[in-house]
């Protein structure tokens, strides 16, 4: 089974971060669910990664948060259902 950390390194190692978003679980905003442009990751660990917010601040998410990955053209390459 292909991991959520397994598809972001993929893209890293690629280059490709640039070209993807990620959508992932955020109590509070609309819909339960934010999306960032993935060349706003800077680290992927074991658990999650960290990205730059909006504020400039790093912001940790554990991959359990993860809903999807597509490219920029909508084309999906990574779902699950996550309950929110």
């Amino acid at each position: 089974m292909v991991t959520i950390r397994d598809v972001l390194n993929k893209l890293k190692w690629t280059d490709q971060l640039s070209n993807h978003v990620l959508v992932y679980v955020s109590r509070g905003s609309p819909n339960n669910e934010e999306t960032i442009d993935l060349s706003r990751i800077i680290t992927i660990g074991r658990d999650g990664f960290t990205f730059i917010n909006n504020d400039g601040r790093e912001t940790y998410i554990p991959y359990h948060r993860v809903v999807e990955i597509r490219n920029k053209d909508g084309t999906v390459i990574f779902h699950r259902n996550v309950p929110h």
